[in-house]
């Protein structure tokens, strides 16, 4: 064993069974993903690239970075070819985002919400096969960009809920509210939104596309921030816009979770989001690569890519991104493949956002260490994507919603796509019910019971008892111990503990 060592330590180790080129770390990276150069060459992404630093620092995208985009055909890739479109795939989709990412994230993230929108208009039409094909002609056909204006104030997150209010106004709806904050929403020529009939009914949640210069329609510089400056997020008020009623695209109940189109939808902004911030890391571990590989520590005589102590450090991250890269591959290829109800996908895919949006940071932290202080520096690459990985927690649904839908779903009880904080169903609503409604009862009443009462007692009293009591037992009292005592524990004196404390599982402290 020592000679082996021995020998590897001196280089003499066989390698012969070494590939180089099987080996090698960006092909074992492109193994993961299909094939994309002729989509988005790699001219298109060094250009990109080339212009991020600037993007950020004026906190606009450039507008040659935008038609980069729209010359290569991007803006139309994921509508069928059937209607002038690229007719990729949504991992196809997804692959682009990474590379994008890697040039340019707050560009990624931009463009990312445009594929949003196109994906819910996409899954809709395969369901209904209706007049919804000539929306997707025109966004494909005339490069159209749609900026996604479904984050409201107030909604946590919520897609399926929306304070924005429509009004009929015979074949068309006068809208009011807000959006905020919206991607491209400046520099876009459609806006996907949702909006509330205020009429209500079953279906009162419309998703409709309408021109961003229409009447009525104001953008309003709002985005400064940290990170993904040049996402251009910014604020769009609708004061009595007009939105025909063939714009209305798509018709659901408001916070719906059974809707399989919002369910798909939500698929292609679980992975596409993923892959943009994959993107992101992949260019943070390349800054940490080049860094190892060109920095040098003097006494040991050796580059720090030659330490055992930083390869594992590099690795140690790499056991985290390389899973996250299969599963978002694989999980866009079963939505491509169209097999499973989305809906079934739904909580693999909101995990999959969620484990994205705690590693980006944490991977960008660790490279930041294995660059060294050039990552703190107040301008470069590095320092940018660090800056830029923050934003991951912030896309809905976020993670305090995600954790309590993967709980909910685990335990077979049913859950929504947004925060509830009531222990049964929607806010106030159970599955097929109107609110606080049950079948063939009034508002919280129970069979033979008024408000608040069980067959024969009044409130919390049960048989025989007194309130609070227990048999044989008085107020805070279990059998053969006083208030505030347990079997087998003493309140002072054990070896090595405190008075008045107790061993795990004791009395209260």
């Amino acid at each position: 064993m020592t000679d082996a060592y021995d020998a590897y330590d001196t280089g003499a180790y066989d390698t012969g069974a070494y590939d180089a080129d099987a080996h090698d770390y960006r092909r074992g990276i492109r193994a993961i993903w299909p094939e994309t150069e002729r989509l988005l060459s790699t001219s298109v992404t060094e250009k990109l690239a080339g212009l991020a630093e600037r993007n950020d620092r004026t906190g606009r995208l450039s507008d040659s970075s935008v038609e980069a985009l729209r010359e290569a055909g991007w803006f139309g890739l994921p509508v069928p070819r059937e209607f002038e479109g690229g007719g990729g795939s949504i991992e196809e989709c997804c692959a682009l985002q990474r590379r994008i990412g890697a040039a340019d994230p707050a560009l990624a993230i931009a463009v990312n919400m445009h594929l949003f929108s196109v994906g819910v208009l996409v899954e809709h039409w395969r369901r209904e096969r209706d007049e919804s094909w000539m929306l997707l002609e025109a966004i494909a056909g005339q490069q159209r960009i749609v900026g996604n204006a479904f984050a409201e104030p107030g909604l946590a997150g919520a897609l399926t809920r929306s304070h924005c209010t429509a009004r009929r106004a015979g074949k068309e709806w006068r809208v009011n509210g807000v959006k905020v904050p919206c991607s491209l929403a400046e520099r876009s020529d459609l806006l996907c939104l949702q909006l509330r009939d205020e009429a209500g009914g079953p279906e009162s949640l419309l998703v409709a596309l309408v021109a961003t210069d229409s009447p009525g329609i104001t953008v309003e510089r709002t985005w400064n921030t940290l990170g993904m400056r040049a996402s251009e997020s910014d604020t769009v008020r609708l004061r009595d816009c007009a939105i025909p009623d063939e714009l209305v695209f798509h018709r659901t109940r408001p916070g719906s979770q059974g809707d399989e189109v919002f369910a798909a939808g939500l698929g292609w902004f679980c992975v596409s989001t993923t892959a943009c911030y994959l993107g992101l890391i992949s260019a943070a571990v390349d800054q940490a690569r080049a860094a190892l590989e060109n920095s040098r520590i003097t006494h040991l005589g050796a580059a720090r890519s030659e330490l055992p102590s930083f390869q594992s450090a590099l690795g140690a991250l790499l056991v985290d991104v390389l899973p996250l890269e299969a599963a978002c591959a694989g999980l866009a290829r079963q939505l491509d493949a169209r097999t499973a109800d989305p809906r079934s996908l739904t909580p693999a895919l909101l995990a999959l956002k969620c484990r994205a949006a705690e590693l980006a940071t944490r991977a960008v932290e660790a490279t930041s260490e294995l660059v060294g202080v050039a990552s703190y520096a107040a301008t470069g690459t590095a320092s940018r994507l660090l800056r830029d990985a923050h934003a991951a927690r912030f896309h809905p649904p976020t993670r305090f919603a995600t954790r309590q839908l993967l709980g909910r779903w685990a335990l077979g009880l049913p859950f929504t796509f947004e925060l509830n904080e009531r222990s049964g169903f929607g806010p106030d609503e159970r599955p097929g019910f109107g609110p606080d409604e049950r079948p063939g009862f009034g508002p919280d009443e129970r069979p033979g019971f008024g408000p608040d009462e069980r067959s024969g007692f009044g409130p919390d009293e049960r048989p025989g008892f007194g309130p609070d009591k227990r048999p044989g037992f008085g107020p805070d009292e279990r059998a053969g111990f006083g208030p505030d005592e347990r079997p087998s524990t003493e309140r002072d004196d054990r070896p090595g503990t405190e008075r008045d404390e107790r061993p795990t599982g004791g009395g209260t402290r």
